[in-house]
């Protein structure tokens, strides 16, 4: 399963009439990822796709934290960027989960 539809994404960056340059995208971070499997983990991490919303506890439940709604806009733009290039370089769930997987047995 792939993190999103990567024609949706690529259609949604470049205009119809561009159907080499999305094709030169996808396969410049395809090699980048095949290159340096680091890269993806970089995104991931800078991106926020793995960071959960934050909460405030209150006497000793967990409360949604006070929404900024400058800073939610600014967290959604870079997930949105991070998710686009893992989009375009193909990166799937399982490529995520076994990142994962090696960082875990790693520690």
């Amino acid at each position: 399963m792939k993190i999103s539809n990567p024609l949706a994404v690529l259609r949604s960056i470049f205009p119809q009439h561009a159907p080499e340059a999305a094709t030169g995208f996808a396969a410049r971070w395809s090699r980048a990822f095949a290159r340096d499997e680091e890269l993806m983990g970089d995104l991931i991490v800078h991106g926020g796709l793995m960071v959960t919303q934050p909460v405030q506890m209150d006497q000793g439940f967990p409360s949604p934290a006070p929404i900024d709604p400058y800073r939610l806009a600014y967290e959604a733009g870079r997930r949105d960027l991070a998710v686009q290039l893992l989009s375009a370089g193909n990166v799937t769930h399982t490529d995520i989960q076994n990142m994962l997987k090696e960082q875990r047995y790693d520690d």
